[in-house]
């Protein structure tokens, strides 16, 4: 089994054994709840048409992604503290995303730029969990990402093209769903976030490099 489909099995394992994992993303699926209802209720009126109010939907969705952001980076740490054997703790993994916000805010900006293209996708995707588990900068994040990436280009390839396909094959399902398609489907897209980013963290920590040992001591005077 190649180590792609390996993390993505085991994200998904370790997200139905420890579904406190998922806990983080409780925020954004009921904000974008709420405010796709209000939407709703709200319409505007184009002539004789009705439609679900845009603004409303997108202000919902850009608070839903902030919350979405931070769920994010605190399920890598969760997931981290918990492939090292350490017991998880939201309140501990939301104060180092609080902590470290400025960083993980350069962080994200980074990676947001570099998703837009297609080579440097492989980058976005694991520049954050680099700077959450490896506690690093922005820069030097940025530094083993692509070292990481270029030491293990054919797994990162594979891995992020199961996740598209995955991701689309869902999205495209659940939007032939009338009605209540669209709720149904903003829960799923965020779970499967979720599953993706706990896969994304369990294929770094495998593939990582090995520390550095530490340094012999002093000769004895």
């Amino acid at each position: 089994m190649s180590k792609s489909i390996e993390s993505i099995s085991n994200g998904l394992d370790m997200s139905i054994k420890n579904p406190m994992l998922l806990a983080p993303f409780a925020a954004p699926i009921v904000v974008q709840w709420v405010f796709s209802a209000l939407a709703q209720l709200f319409p505007m009126r184009y002539y004789f048409i009705e439609a679900p109010n845009p603004f409303i939907f997108m202000f919902g969705s850009f608070v839903a992604a902030i919350l979405g952001f931070v769920a994010a980076c605190m399920l890598i740490d969760m997931v981290n503290d918990a492939l090292n054997g350490r017991q998880i703790d939201l309140s501990k993994s939301l104060n180092l995303v609080v902590n470290r916000i400025g960083t993980l805010i350069v962080t994200a900006i980074i990676a947001a730029l570099f998703s837009i293209t297609v080579i440097l996708l492989p980058i976005a995707m694991f520049i954050v969990v680099i700077a959450i588990i490896e506690q690093a900068e922005a820069v030097e994040s940025l530094k083993r990402a692509f070292n990481f990436v270029l030491s293990n280009v054919s797994e990162v390839v594979v891995f992020i093209i199961l996740v598209i396909v995955i991701g689309a094959a869902f999205s495209y399902g659940f939007s032939l769903i009338p009605i209540i398609g669209s709720y149904v489907g903003a829960v799923v897209s965020w779970l499967l976030n979720a599953i993706f980013t706990v896969s994304a963290v369990y294929f770094y920590t495998s593939l990582r490099p090995p520390p550095p040992p530490p340094p012999p001591p002093p000769p004895p005077e």
